[in-house]
């Protein structure tokens, strides 16, 4: 029984261990990773926005790291959106969430600079 009880209790407790974002959360915060997409997020100018995400991408993607998976939502509704045109037309009327690492970022890109990273070969 005290067994029983000792695993619950470090079962609540692994979670915030583990470097896995909970509730969305984005992991190491104060960190590089988590400086680098501050400025990416918070970029106010297009040509800052793509070098600030070109840094990010740059740590979070070593060599033989799995692709980065992009995921695209309407900013006025916050439906799920194709990745098309209509983005690469008009990229400030849409939010990316970028997923990589087990984690997930969301940005509004500025321009299709900021696009033009995350779908490359």
């Amino acid at each position: 029984m005290a067994l029983a009880g000792m695993l619950v209790a470090c079962s609540s407790v692994l979670p915030a261990c583990n470097a896995m974002p909970l509730n969305g959360e984005q992991t190491r915060p104060g960190s590089a990773h988590a400086k680098a997409w501050a400025a990416v997020a918070s970029a106010t100018d297009p040509v800052a926005q793509r070098a600030a995400l070109d840094a990010f991408l740059a740590l979070e993607r070593p060599p033989g790291a799995r692709p980065v998976q992009v995921h695209v939502y309407r900013r006025g509704s916050g439906e799920r959106a194709r990745i098309d045109q209509a983005l690469w037309d008009e990229p400030a009327a849409f939010e990316v969430e970028l997923r990589l690492n087990g984690d997930e970022y969301r940005f509004v890109p500025l321009s299709r600079a900021s696009l033009e990273p995350l779908f490359r070969e």
